[in-house]
């Protein structure tokens, strides 16, 4: 078995996302095979807390072969937050 190299990094940023909604974010020209991970951090204030779910990451093929992937951030806090989506991705 082969160790796999990681890269990581920032992703996307979201604004005003309200509690209980979600923003999807798609992003086209995968490689096949490749692994990533993600995670939404919020942007903390103080005396303020705040919470969010990457629940859902999907990746399709359209017919001509390129590949998309879809990862959906949900608020599950009380307030609205801004945030970033950091991966983590075999290079």
């Amino acid at each position: 078995m082969t160790v796999a190299k990681v890269d990581t990094g920032l992703w996307a940023t979201g604004l005003g996302l309200a509690p209980g909604q979600e923003h999807s974010w798609i992003q086209a020209d995968q490689n096949y095979g490749q692994v990533r991970w993600f995670v939404a951090h919020p942007l903390a204030l103080p005396g303020t807390e705040r919470r969010l779910e990457v629940t859902h990451v999907g990746e399709w093929v359209s017919a001509s072969g390129v590949r998309t992937i879809n990862v959906v951030v949900r608020n599950v806090g009380s307030t609205t937050a801004n945030y970033g989506i950091f991966v983590a991705q075999t290079v």
